[in-house]
Parts: structure tokens; C-alpha cells; sequence
């Protein structure tokens, strides 16, 4: 194996990771999560939470295996760019405490699909 090799695996494990576990912490914390889909007036919290947390989850497993790399990531960012557009929208929320923690969220998550478009860029 060599560097590169390395480096590509530990970058893929990384983000798998986070994925991963933020698909336990949202199951965990399904009861808010859906309380969230309730308060920015979106039908079907549900099926959307279970669509989200399977393409999390798979999104995730996919970018493990190096035969998937490309579908996991773009699994992922089109999870991010989506719950990005419903809830961290930071400009519509009136306490300037919540406005700086989605600002963060967002950002963080733009980090996230740049990364994620590296691995991509790497299989091309």
C-alpha cells in the first residue's frame, strides 16, 4: 500500500466515521429530530428522518469500499446539500445564537462536501 493509498483509506474512514456516528446520534434523537421537521412545517417528518438515516448509513458504507467510492460520496453530499436547504438556513432564524450555530453547521458542512468532492476528484 502505498501513501497515497493510505492517506485516500484513512480520508474515507474519517468521513465514514462522522457519518456514522451522526446516523446513531440522529436515531437516538429521533423524537427532536422530528420535532424539527414539525417546526419548519415539513410533512412527513418520518419518511423523510428514514430516508435521511439510510442514506447516511449507506452513503457511508458505500464510501468505505473502494469499488462504491464515488456513489457513497455523492450519496452524502446530496444528503448534506438537502437537510443543509431545510435547516441551517441561519439567515431565517431571529436569535443571533441560533443564527451563529447553523452559520457554523453550514460552513462545516461545505467543508464536508468539499471533501468529499476531493475523494471524488481522485477517482476521475
Amino acid at each position: 500500500m502505498t501513501l497515497a493509498d493510505s492517506i485516500d483509506w484513512i480520508s474515507r474512514f474519517a468521513i465514514a466515521f462522522y457519518f456514522i456516528w451522526a446516523t446513531l446520534f440522529n436515531f437516538k434523537s429521533r423524537e427532536f429530530q422530528l420535532s424539527e421537521f414539525k417546526r419548519i412545517g415539513m410533512p412527513l417528518g418520518g419518511l423523510l428522518l428514514t430516508i435521511g438515516l439510510l442514506m447516511l448509513l449507506g452513503g457511508s458504507l458505500l464510501l468505505l469500499y473502494p469499488g462504491t467510492v464515488v456513489s457513497g460520496a455523492v450519496v452524502l453530499i446530496v444528503f448534506i446539500a438537502s437537510a443543509d436547504l431545510m435547516f441551517h438556513r441561519y439567515w431565517t432564524y431571529a436569535d443571533p445564537h441560533e443564527q451563529v450555530l447553523h452559520k457554523i453547521f453550514l460552513f462545516e458542512h461545505v467543508a464536508l462536501i468539499g471533501g468529499l468532492l476531493g475523494i471524488i476528484s481522485g477517482r476521475l
